[in-house]
């Protein structure tokens, strides 16, 4: 069955369009077209001169409508996808907080089976961590933080295919050759809960790190000790001009002249929005999860709103950067 949606502002890589239509079938946008004439035989959607957007991909959120990914349950799984589908998210990437090796395998098996489903919006499974700085680990479980070890990540690596992205703090002993494996088996290491300085940085980008995690939260700026001066881990990525960063842009967790700074230094094709969200998110509950009430969490900033890869946070970012 074809689908025309016409009578809408369509944002393109060229610009806005005006007067146009897009045409879908089977789930698949087939063309974005300047024309917005009816097609015969086509079901037609009258967007009534709403905006029409690219869906989000979101690529860090711990969970949504109740429920975290950690939870590890298809139930679980299923809820948290649909309250961001609610939100202009169209793919997702489940996020596991630093999780126990149980627990992860419980999750890669839920995300390789809805993976595999058609049409599925779950593109594959992101840990955040559990290979950590501890001085940096914030809200993470503090039991499960480690070193990289070899015996872990080796037989998971090779036991899944789902996961996608892994988080680490890269000035870490062993941090070096989990950065090489992972990325030999075509997984992303972000950097990530870390105190590194511009030579681990430097050392973990020729590792195979190329992301960072939640861009300038849980990692040092500029500081001295003593009356020395030393850049921090935000300054070493930006110095790497290929190293892609990730914001969440609520206006809190990154202020408005910081997400003007991350744009003007790393521009719209190194740079990601993510929602960071909990299982609060899009959800009237308290419940953040493995993290108990949201009050005891961050002080409550990561609700019910978002602040990313969704409706809310583009409209937080663009007028934060200067973009339109």
């Amino acid at each position: 069955m074809l689908t025309q949606i016409i009578n809408a502002r369509i944002l393109t890589p060229q610009g806005w369009l005006k007067d146009g239509s897009v045409l879908i079938r089977d789930n698949k946008i087939l063309e974005v077209t300047n024309c917005d004439l009816a097609i015969i035989g086509a079901k037609l959607i009258d967007a009534k001169g709403m905006y029409i957007v690219p869906g989000g991909v979101e690529i860090h959120v711990h969970g949504g409508g109740g429920r975290d990914f950690m939870e590890g349950t298809e139930e679980a799984f299923r809820v948290a996808v649909k309250a961001h589908m609610q939100h202009g998210t169209t793919s997702i990437f489940p996020t596991l907080s630093s999780s126990t090796i149980p627990m992860i395998r419980a999750a890669a098996e839920t995300t390789e089976k809805m993976m595999a489903e058609p049409d599925s919006p779950v593109l594959g499974l992101h840990l955040e961590g559990h290979y950590f700085n501890m001085a940096m680990a914030g809200g993470k479980i503090p039991e499960n933080i480690k070193n990289p070890d070899p015996e872990e990540y080796i037989p998971l690596l090779e036991e899944t295919r789902c996961i996608k992205r892994w988080d680490a703090a890269p000035e870490l002993p062993g941090a070096m050759q989990f950065g090489k494996y992972i990325t030999a088996k075509g997984v992303l290491a972000s950097v990530g809960h870390t105190q590194a300085e511009f030579e681990d940085i430097q050392t973990a980008y020729e590792a195979g790190y190329t992301h960072a995690t939640h861009f300038y939260n849980a990692m040092p700026g500029f500081h001295k000790r003593k009356e020395y001066k030393y850049e921090g881990t935000v300054e070493s990525i930006y110095l790497i001009d290929d190293m892609t960063v990730e914001v969440v842009a609520d206006g809190i967790h990154v202020p408005p002249t910081i997400l003007r700074l991350v744009y003007k230094i790393k521009g719209v094709e190194r740079t990601c929005l993510i929602t960071d969200a909990l299982a609060c998110g899009a959800s009237d509950s308290r419940k953040c999860g493995y993290y108990g009430p949201l009050d005891s969490y961050h002080g409550g900033e990561s609700g019910n709103t978002f602040g990313g890869c969704d409706t809310h946070g583009i409209r937080n970012a663009c007028p934060h950067n200067g973009s339109t």
